[in-house]
């Protein structure tokens, strides 16, 4: 079956346990489900033609969706922050021989997804590839980034999502990524009604300080959303660039991995991190420990 084909309806594997989806029904976004619901949605529309459309659709992002409730646990346009949605990636400084470029705050600049370039369906894993260009406030591409999405079927229990992201960034003329950790990086951002008195971080090990610590192999966070407790750990593989910093202590939930990084025109940076989505509290570390040394590619 063709890609695009297989898009205009739906795509299913079946597993031993479970099946997995993906459901197109329009140009807005693509839904990924989980026994017929929805697990994860990526939204992927590009708007210009009024501020607002450009507003609500200058970058895409990953939102993930509680398949008990139906309602998605991330967040998307507008709330504090509105540049914040789902699991997203960005740096507010892009540097190149015409300028500097904000790819956080979305300031002029726009992430662009083309088209889905391949799809994969396996037994344990399906996997999407969205295709986005980088474009600077002139309508430049600076960036052509591949982003693979898979979604694994595991055991671990309560887990809503289990998420592979890796990412291909391929620049066209040479240029620096910089910024800091809490306006660049691969990031996630829970629902802006998250209840910031429960906001609670682990770390590997006692006492660590991620404003500190470096290249830590993960970071977990818990927090509550209508009373509901949920979980994400973010698996940081060791091939990864580094050093790596972690933004994880904001009460609204915000946190993911940072670094900075040249890139030589027509060079690829690979990125790879994996995040596990749960209901309740956060496990224990031995626990969030085996799954990185289970899974570290």
């Amino acid at each position: 079956m063709g890609f695009m084909a297989g898009l205009l309806g739906t795509i299913q594997s079946s597993w031993a346990a479970a099946s997995v989806e993906f459901n197109r029904q329009n140009e807005h976004y693509l839904d990924v489900l989980s026994k017929g619901k929805t697990v994860a949605r990526y939204m992927h529309a590009h708007d210009p033609s009024t501020r607002e459309s450009l507003h609500a659709t200058y970058k895409p992002y990953l939102h993930i969706f509680d398949t008990e409730t139906g309602k998605p646990i991330t967040k998307g346009p507008g709330g504090q922050f509105s540049h914040h949605r789902g699991l997203f990636l960005g740096w507010n400084r892009l540097i190149t021989e015409d300028g500097r470029f904000d790819f956080w705050h979305m300031s002029g600049s726009t992430q662009v997804h083309r088209f889905f370039s391949a799809i994969k369906i396996q037994k344990d894993h399906s996997s999407v590839t969205s295709n986005i260009d980088w474009v600077d406030p002139n309508g430049k591409c600076v960036l052509k980034e591949l982003r693979t999405m898979t979604f694994v079927h595991d055991t671990i229990p309560d887990a809503i999502g289990i998420i592979d992201l890796e990412t291909k960034l391929m620049p066209t003329l040479d240029l620096k990524l910089e910024g800091d950790p809490e306006h660049a990086g691969i990031q996630y951002r829970p629902a802006d009604h998250i209840n910031r008195k429960k906001t609670e971080y682990l770390f590997p090990a006692e006492g660590q300080n991620p404003r500190k610590d470096l290249n830590m192999p993960w970071v977990a966070q818990y927090h509550e959303i209508d009373s509901r407790q949920y979980s994400v750990v973010l698996l940081n593989a060791t091939n990864n660039p580094r050093p790596t910093r972690f933004s994880a202590y904001r009460d609204y939930g915000r946190f993911g991995a940072f670094f900075t990084q040249d890139l030589v025109k027509d060079s690829t940076l690979r990125l790879h991190y994996r995040w596990i989505i749960l209901r309740g509290k956060t496990p224990p570390r031995e626990t969030i420990q085996a799954w990185f040394d289970r899974w570290n590619p």
